[in-house]
């Protein structure tokens, strides 16, 4: 993963302080490895729910609360994630 996306990550859990049940090298790698995955979808028709579900999957991973009533702090983690996984996909 770009370097740029794994300091993003790892700023936005040291900022929301977001309690995970991984470790943050764990849920980096993790990503990584889904955004690699994502990345051979880009373009394809249903690349927005792979996005999607790929997102729940991290968050899932690492214990948050992907749903529309998850805490700030889960919300906007989760967040960041997907925007990383958008990134990652489009190269």
């Amino acid at each position: 993963m770009d370097p740029d996306f794994d300091d993003l990550l790892r700023a936005a859990l040291r900022e929301t302080r977001a309690d995970i049940s991984v470790d943050a090298d764990e849920l980096v790698r993790y990503t990584a490895e889904r955004g690699a995955h994502l990345s051979t979808l880009a373009g394809q028709p249903g690349f927005q729910r792979a996005l999607v579900a790929e997102r729940n999957a991290i968050a899932l991973k690492a214990g948050l609360d992907a749903t529309l009533q998850a805490e700030a702090a889960d919300a906007r983690l989760v967040g960041v994630i997907q925007g990383i996984l958008l990134g990652v996909a489009r190269g």
